[in-house]
This record gives C-alpha cells, sequence and structure tokens, in this order.
C-alpha cells in the first residue's frame, strides 16, 4: 500500500499502536487487577462478617450457659430439690420448695425479654417448677429426650443446645405460640460431691428465635448477606430467607473444617458461601453472598473503563495525528524539494529559517551542498572537456606525422616504379584529408563528410598494400545529413587494419552500415580480420564501461567517451568479436542535423 510508505501515516500508526495498545493493557489489567481485589475485599469482607456474627451468637449464648452453671452449682437450689424428691417430705413443704425455687429462677431470668420459658424438672418423679405451677407435659417425646441425654452424665455443669423446635410440652397456650425456639439445657448435679451422681434435675430455657432474627435480618439489610444457621445435626435453625438451601454435598463441606469459604451456583447464579463454627454450640453460621450484584458493579466499572479508553484512544490519536503532520510538515517539504533537485532541478533551494531550529539547520546545509554540488559539476565539465579536447589533439598530433610519413613513403615508391596515376590519387585524397583535419571551426560534421575522410584514408591505404583492401559501405535514405563527431570513424578504421585485417591472407574486408532506427543512428563498422580472444574482448568491455580500469586503446576509448560528452547517455559504443573471424564495433547516436547552410563542399561545417 502505498500509503504506508508516508512517514506521516507510518507515525501515526506507530503512534497510535502504541499509545492505543498501551491504554488498552492498562485498562485491561487495571480493571482485571481491581475485579480480582474487588472479589478478594469482598470474600474478606464476608468471612469477617461471617466471623463477628458468629462471635455476636457465642456472646449471647455464652452469657445464658453462665447463668445455667451460676444456677447448677447452687447449693440451695440442689437442698431444695432433694427434698423435693425426699419421700418424707410433706405437701407443705413441697409448696414451700417450689416457691423457693420459682424464685430463684425469676431472680436470675427474670430480665431476659428473649426467654420464652424456663423451668426445672425430673422426668423420674414427674417434678417440675415453674412460675409456681405444675404447667409441663411430661409425655413429651422432647423431655424424654432431654432427659434421655443427662440421665447417664458423670459430671455436673454439663449443658446442651438443642435447635429450632415447637415447644410441645408447655400446657398452657401461651408458650404454645409465636413460633419455634431454641433450648438450652443443663443437668443439676451436686457439684461438691462427685461421688454422688443423683440427677436432681434438668433445667430448661427456652429461646425465642426472633433474637437470632433480628441479629441476622439486620446483617441482612445492611449489607445483602444472607444467613443459615444449622445445627450439628445438620438441621436449619433459622434462614434469614426460607427459600434458601444447601446440597448435601454443600453440608458435608460445612462440617470439614470449622471455618472457611466456596463458590457455588445457587438458583442459578454464582454466589459465595462463607461459613464459621460456633466455640459454644458447635453450630454453623452460613453466609451467602450473590456475585450478581457485584457483577453488575464489575460490569458497569468495566463498560465505563471501555468508553473512557475509546475516548482516550480517539482523542489521543486525533492529538497524535495533529502533532505528527505539523511535525513533519518541513519533512514533507524536503521531500517534495529532493524529488524536484532529482529531476535534475539543481538551481531550486530551501528557506533558510523555518519554525523548528533542526530543520533550518537541515536546509542551510542542503542549500550549500547544492551549490557545492553545482561548482563543482561546472569544475568537472569544464575539466572533462578540456582533458577530452587535450586527448583529441593528442591523437590528431600522433596520427598526423606517422600517417603523413607511411603516405609520403608510399608516393616516393609510387614515384620510382612510375605509377604517375596512383600518385595523382594519393596526392588529392591525402589533400582532402589534410583540409578536412585542418578546418576547425566546428566539432559536429555531417556523417557524409566524416565517411568521405574515412573513403579517402582507406583509398591511400589501400595504395599501399597493393589493393588488398576491400571497402563495402551502406546507408540509409537521409541518414547521412545526421551530425556526429568529427575524427569519430577514422580511427576505428585505423583499429580495424592495424589490429584486425593486417597479415590475414586474402582480401581484407572493412564494412560500414548506417542505418535509421527509430530516433537514433546506428553505425556498424565490421571486418574480418584476426578477432580476439573471449578474455580480451570482455577486458575490453569491462574498460569501456568502467574508465577506472583503462591502460590503453586511447583512439577507441577517445571515440566513445566525445560521443557521451555531446549526445549524452544515449549514445553507446559496442564492441564483439570472435577469434578468427573478425570484429564489429556499433555506435549509436541520437539523430542530430547539421544546417546544411553551412556545409562547404568538401563536406565541412561552419
Amino acid at each position: 500500500m502505498k500509503i504506508m510508505k508516508s512517514i506521516n501515516a507510518r507515525i501515526i500508526l506507530s503512534l497510535s499502536l502504541v499509545i492505543g495498545l498501551s491504554l488498552i493493557s492498562l485498562g485491561v489489567i487495571s480493571y482485571q487487577i481491581f475485579s480480582r481485589f474487588t472479589k478478594n475485599d469482598m470474600i474478606k469482607y464476608v468471612t469477617s462478617v461471617t466471623a463477628q456474627t458468629n462471635q455476636s451468637l457465642d456472646l449471647y449464648l455464652s452469657e445464658i450457659k453462665d447463668s445455667l452453671h451460676f444456677l447448677s452449682v447452687d447449693k440451695d437450689l440442689i437442698s431444695n430439690l432433694q427434698s423435693s424428691i425426699s419421700k418424707n417430705s410433706y405437701a407443705i413443704e413441697h409448696d414451700q420448695i417450689r416457691v423457693r425455687i420459682t424464685e430463684l429462677l425469676y431472680n436470675i431470668f427474670a430480665e431476659k425479654s428473649d426467654i420464652r420459658g424456663y423451668f426445672i424438672y425430673n422426668n423420674d418423679y414427674k417434678i417440675s417448677f415453674i412460675n409456681n405451677k405444675a404447667l409441663i407435659g411430661y409425655d413429651s417425646p422432647f423431655l424424654n429426650k432431654v432427659w434421655a441425654d443427662f440421665k447417664n452424665t458423670q459430671y455436673a455443669l454439663q449443658t446442651r443446645f438443642y435447635g429450632s423446635h415447637k415447644p410441645d410440652y408447655y400446657e398452657s397456650s401461651y408458650n404454645k405460640t409465636d413460633g419455634n425456639v431454641i433450648t438450652i439445657a443443663a443437668n443439676i448435679k451436686d457439684a461438691y460431691d462427685p461421688s454422688n451422681s443423683t440427677l436432681y434435675g434438668v433445667a430448661i430455657f427456652d429461646y425465642n428465635i426472633s433474637k437470632l432474627k433480628r441479629i441476622y435480618d439486620q446483617i441482612q439489610t445492611q449489607t445483602g448477606i444472607e444467613s443459615i444457621i444449622v445445627d450439628d445435626q445438620q438441621q436449619f435453625i433459622y434462614q434469614t430467607d426460607p427459600s434458601l438451601t444447601l446440597s448435601s454435598s454443600s453440608m458435608e463441606k460445612l462440617f470439614e473444617h470449622s471455618s472457611g469459604y466456596w463458590t457455588e451456583n445457587i438458583g442459578g447464579g454464582k454466589s459465595l458461601i462463607s461459613y464459621s463454627t460456633s466455640d459454644v454450640t458447635g453450630w454453623k453460621t452460613v453466609s451467602l453472598l450473590s456475585f450478581a450484584q457485584l457483577d453488575q458493579n464489575l460490569k458497569l466499572i468495566r463498560n465505563t473503563t471501555l468508553t473512557l479508553l475509546a475516548i482516550m484512544v480517539t482523542l489521543t490519536i486525533l492529538f497524535a495525528s495533529a502533532m505528527t503532520i505539523r511535525t513533519n510538515k518541513p519533512i514533507l517539504v524536503l521531500v517534495k524539494f529532493i524529488k524536484n533537485v532529482g529531476k535534475g532541478n539543481l538551481n531550486l533551494r530551501l528557506e533558510r529559517k523555518t519554525k523548528y531550529e533542526e530543520f533550518s539547520v537541515l536546509n542551510r546545509g542542503i542549500n550549500d551542498m547544492l551549490d557545492k554540488i553545482n561548482e563543482l559539476i561546472e569544475e568537472s565539465v569544464k575539466r572533462q572537456l578540456l582533458q577530452k579536447e587535450a586527448e583529441y589533439d593528442a591523437l590528431q598530433s600522433k596520427m598526423d606525422p606517422h600517417f603523413l610519413y607511411n603516405t609520403l613513403q608510399s608516393i616516393s615508391s609510387l614515384s620510382i616504379l612510375g605509377r604517375n596515376a596512383d600518385i595523382e590519387k594519393v596526392t588529392y585524397a591525402l589533400r582532402d584529408m589534410l583540409h578536412y583535419s585542418l578546418y576547425r571551426q566546428n566539432d559536429m560534421v555531417p556523417i557524409q563528410s566524416e565517411v568521405r575522410s574515412v573513403e579517402n584514408y582507406l583509398n591511400i591505404q589501400n595504395i599501399r598494400y597493393d589493393g588488398k583492401i576491400r571497402f563495402e559501405f551502406h546507408a540509409d535514405d537521409g541518414v547521412l545529413y545526421y551530425s556526429i563527431n568529427k575524427f569519430t570513424l577514422q580511427p576505428l578504421i585505423e583499429n580495424a587494419i592495424y589490429h584486425g585485417v593486417e597479415g590475414i591472407d586474402g582480401d581484407w574486408l572493412i564494412s560500414i552500415r548506417i542505418t535509421k532506427q527509430s530516433e537514433e543512428v546506428r553505425i556498424k563498422i565490421s571486418d574480418n580480420g584476426i578477432g580476439m580472444t573471449p578474455e580480451r574482448l570482455l577486458d575490453l568491455r569491462s574498460q569501456l564501461s568502467n574508465k577506472n580500469l583503462r591502460t590503453g586503446r586511447i583512439g577507441l576509448f577517445s571515440v566513445a567517451d566525445r560521443l557521451e560528452l555531446k549526445f549524452g547517455p544515449s549514445a553507446t559504443l559496442e564492441i564483439d568479436s570472435i577469434q578468427h573471424e573478425g570484429t564489429i564495433i556499433v555506435l549509436t547516436i541520437p539523430q542530430h542535423y547539421t544546417e546544411r547552410g553551412d556545409q562547404h563542399d568538401d563536406g565541412t561545417t561552419n
């Protein structure tokens, strides 16, 4: 995607991803930590409430238990009970004893409003002491069970707690109404005479469950925690919600340890169950709190957190985008500038002062660099032109004396042989060549002028080599009027003779073929000489493409460099050769016309 190549897009995307992921991670982690801590706090709170509730219940029941202990060690009570079961006591004495015991009970428990009823009875003798009247039904299964529980107790000061039940043993109707009670019973034995195993009676105290109801309902109202009291027989004593139940597996867990907690699905929802065991009664105080409210609160917090995160991420991305675009504006200006410079517009310049000092320094540096590049380019072009001109002059000065010497030597030989016609031919050809060479007003000439100079050169060489050179020439229509550098073809023809065909048997074939291709002119020079090895050909091609590798052959390299300087990189010189078969050189130059009005009869131009 092209847009992702933009530095603005990349920075905005990167910042958005980093900030967005950071905020989301922070939000998720914070929510998870908060959720975990909240649940842990809830567990601690519920277990703490359970323990405190259990302690309150223990404190309440301990007071009753202490009162029973105080009663069961009362010497007067024991003495009166001994008298009441004595066969020698009279009825009037029984009434007096009943009064004393009833008064004792009243003095101890009258102020306790939660007591439904209290009495002392002896099931064996069918004797009871309650409000001065015997109103107890001794055939009550509950009283029979309690008496049986204490019948064989060995020591005094034994107490037992009995869970919720109907007080069906009261014969007066007011005590049978108003719901269930819990019962605390204590044996009355002579605590001062351990050898005396007589059970004189059992003290019964029935407490209204309303006291428990007030305690646990208040907790439920204030905290939302539901409570259940379970006795040691796994029976429910009280429930804040009558519909609450515990599974058999939960009931087993209650009696595995003295306290603890776990979570369980109750009523289609997950709930926390915490329990604690009473040190006084052995009963279990069970607290239940549904996670529904907590989950609802956490869900609200989660949704609020996600909303805030979305807003924060959006605002952060917008802010980051605005800051990135504003900060990167100089970079975009710089990128656009560099693109224009890359197209060759080296005269463009950046503002030297910007809002940001760093970009001001950068802009000044780029401007200075472009100034320096322009200077270096101008110097380099001048230096290359001067160097090529020097090479060109050196080439001419080097070739001309050598060629003139050979030509004059040939004329001398022809004169000795009396070949006057050949002398005339050589002389005219040499004259045209000297005129072409010495006319220096313009380095660019029509191709036909360059071909004519080559023909003169070959005519002279052919006489020298006794007609061995066979020259073939072909040119497309109109192609000869295109321009080319002066003395481009002659150095290549010289190479073809001296490094190609010279020394081979038979005719020396040199061919020039000039064609038009699209907007280019293609000049192909070939010979049937000795060619060159693949290694030599590769080395020569390397030197043509890399000027640093050149070691010689100034004529060939000079031609290539002069063409490139004049026509640019579109002008090329390619070489191919096969050993013992010949060499081919191909010049490719742009089509460039020389004004016809500037031409002389000899083919040169002004």
